[in-house]
């Protein structure tokens, strides 16, 4: 898989640009304020249809209500175009979306184009908030599996009705009786998400001492603890779930929230039996997200098309050795869009934003 050409139209600081990308690697480098991320921005955009950063409405040049992101993309030896229309009418994002020229769903485009991104952020993704694990395992799975996005969808719908009739409950003005439906989809399809998120954790556990050793050059072993509801099949995972929503079912009436379920996993990683976060230099710390971000690459790669990789200023958090170590492997693998405040000594195609802007 392959980005072409971007063309962009009211998307953040670019009024209009057009660009085509003839090498595995493209760097854009330039001062602060000049919308290097925005370029990335708008290409993985074209993946899920949603920002790494924040809300569709701030994606809008400013003053204006319509913006465009088309594409020229390459599948399997094939030119394809991708176009999407999206306008803000009050604080309401409307979007349409084209292949080829004829219109289509955003089910029916969602990861026609996948890319992961891999910024500075991310090197805290051990030490921060289990909802932000979570998040990373949702896209990565999303990517991976349309099965994954849709159950995920539907979970999420049935938790928010259980929450509403949990709270109603509460309040006495419904009774408990009326759990068991909401339960009984909850459970069905939680256990399809646990079975997933477990099918990559397992895959990680394969390999990632071998991965971390070789982006490291130190050997240690890693193991990925997932923390869920327990079960080594999904018959298992189902009735457990299921027990444990009919043990829980008091709390959650208290709580006037769901309690149980694939929304309160973790995954953490561990070495001789010692969670890594707070024993990790800042440098270690980079290594494991790299060598995390390097097998998520292979496992969405698993199933066919090579992922485009999005890489914001994170060449800059790595030493020297890391960087040659990461940029030998992407090498004829890979399209990757690198950003740089300065520029990178590196083989590819270079592209130089040199006005910087203020309303990025």
């Amino acid at each position: 898989m392959r980005v072409k050409n971007v063309q962009l139209k009211n998307f953040r600081n670019h009024s209009q640009l057009s660009l085509n990308f003839e090498q595995d690697f493209v760097v854009f480098h330039g001062p602060n304020a000049t919308g290097k991320t925005n370029l990335l921005e708008a290409i993985y955009f074209l993946s899920l249809f949603k920002s790494f950063r924040d809300a569709s409405n701030y994606l809008f040049a400013k003053g204006t209500h319509n913006l465009e992101i088309k594409a020229v993309i390459e599948r399997s030896g094939q030119e394809h175009f991708l176009e999407v229309f999206l306008e803000n009418r009050a604080n309401k994002i409307f979007a349409n979306f084209k292949l080829d020229g004829v219109r289509k769903t955003k089910k029916q485009l969602e990861n026609f184009l996948t890319a992961v991104i891999f910024d500075p952020t991310d090197v805290e993704l051990f030490s921060r908030s289990p909802d932000q694990r979570r998040r990373y395992l949702n896209i990565l799975l999303s990517q991976k599996s349309r099965e994954y996005m849709d159950n995920l969808y539907n979970y999420k719908k049935v938790i928010t009705q259980k929450n509403q009739l949990l709270q109603n409950i509460r309040n006495g003005k419904a009774s408990p009786t009326e759990l068991q439906a909401w339960n009984e989809q909850m459970a069905l399809f939680g256990t399809e998400i646990i079975v997933q998120r477990r099918q990559y954790i397992n895959y990680l556990n394969q390999a990632i001492s071998e991965v971390y050793a070789a982006v490291s050059g130190f050997a240690r072993p890693i193991e990925v603890e997932y923390d869920s509801i327990p079960g080594e099949s999904k018959g298992e995972i189902l009735s457990n779930f299921k027990k444990l929503l009919f043990d829980s079912q008091q709390k959650e009436i208290l709580a006037g929230s769901s309690l149980v379920g694939p929304h309160r996993d973790d995954f953490m990683l561990k070495s001789e039996g010692l969670y890594l976060v707070p024993f990790s230099s800042r440098g270690e710390m980079r290594s494991q997200i790299l060598a995390l971000k390097i097998l998520e690459l292979e496992y969405i790669k698993a199933d066919g098309e090579n992922p485009i990789l999005l890489l914001d200023d994170v060449l800059s958090e790595l030493d020297e050795e890391r960087r040659v170590f990461l940029l030998k492997y992407l090498q004829n693998r890979f399209q990757t869009f690198i950003t740089s405040t300065v520029p990178v000594e590196m083989a590819a195609q270079h592209v130089n934003l040199r006005q910087p802007v203020s309303d990025v």
